[in-house]
């Protein structure tokens, strides 16, 4: 791909699989974080002071155990707040994994740019106060979580976001043991992310999720995290994804005693 450079090359470990039987999300980030200052390094910019603003995550093909794969990052806009690229293939297929829009702060990038051609930006709603809020996690950022330069990693966000899915899908019958019995799992094809501020390790963190949206199979929660001490906002996530049949690696509706729970839950916001 002209203009894209490969920045990461690894494997999926036994791990790093999650319950819903695949490589889990916050491995995708700890790898693209490693891509990330690999690319600053290499165009001359000092990735220490980068900080992430946003980011948009499309999951478009599974990744498993023992799976191969490589990533490759490109400039795709350039200035002050820049904005990378990084797509994620398996190495033995070719196939598109993954793909992410990463927006800087705290760096310049100048030079050519790239066209993106992967999946635009899709206004979603952030619900407000009203919203059916769960509380979904309490927790403390711990030190082993740093990045390179004493904040959570990114990796360290996406495991807390992915305990409060545990939650908030319990909030309406989609429980752990559920999901264990009837084989089936959450597989999330979108993440939309932004950060207000940076965790470091000692905080205290509190995540609230709702249920945003309700589809045939698909689901999307808004979780917001804030630090406990302060009340600031400090990352906020819209999930979507689909309850995945385990055995069939395809979407499966949700059951209709879940659906009622659900909708219940989303319509008391």
């Amino acid at each position: 791909m002209n203009g894209y450079s490969e920045t990461f090359r690894g494997d999926v470990s036994p791990w790093e699989v999650d319950a819903t039987e695949h490589f889990t999300v916050a491995c995708y980030y700890e790898k693209f974080e490693a891509a990330t200052w690999r690319f600053l390094r290499q165009a001359g910019v000092d990735p220490a002071a980068a900080r992430t603003t946003e980011a948009l995550t499309h999951y478009k093909a599974e990744l498993r155990d023992r799976d191969v794969y490589k990533v490759e990052t490109a400039l795709i806009g350039s200035g002050e707040t820049p904005t990378i690229a990084h797509k994620l293939f398996n190495a033995e297929t070719g196939a598109l994994c993954t793909s992410m829009q990463q927006t800087l702060a705290g760096v310049s990038l100048a030079g050519q740019t790239v066209a993106w051609d992967g999946d635009a930006h899709e206004d979603r709603s952030i619900p407000g106060d009203d919203a059916n809020w769960v509380p979904a996690l309490r927790d403390v950022a711990r030190p082993n979580e740093a990045d390179w330069v004493g904040n959570l990693s990114l990796s360290g966000y996406i495991h807390r976001f992915s305990t409060a899915n545990s939650f908030i899908m319990s909030a309406f019958g989609m429980s752990p043991e559920y999901m264990t019995k009837n084989r089936v799992g959450l597989s999330t094809f979108e993440f939309q992310m932004v950060f207000h501020d940076q965790a470091r390790p000692g905080d205290m963190i509190d995540i609230e999720s709702c249920l945003a949206q309700l589809g045939g199979s698909s689901l999307r929660f808004y979780h917001r995290m804030r630090n406990a001490e302060t009340g600031a906002d400090i990352a906020g996530l819209s999930q979507f994804g689909v309850q995945l049949d385990l055995d069939a690696r395809r979407p499966r509706r949700v059951a209709d005693d879940l659906r009622e729970r659900a909708e219940t839950l989303l319509a008391a916001g």
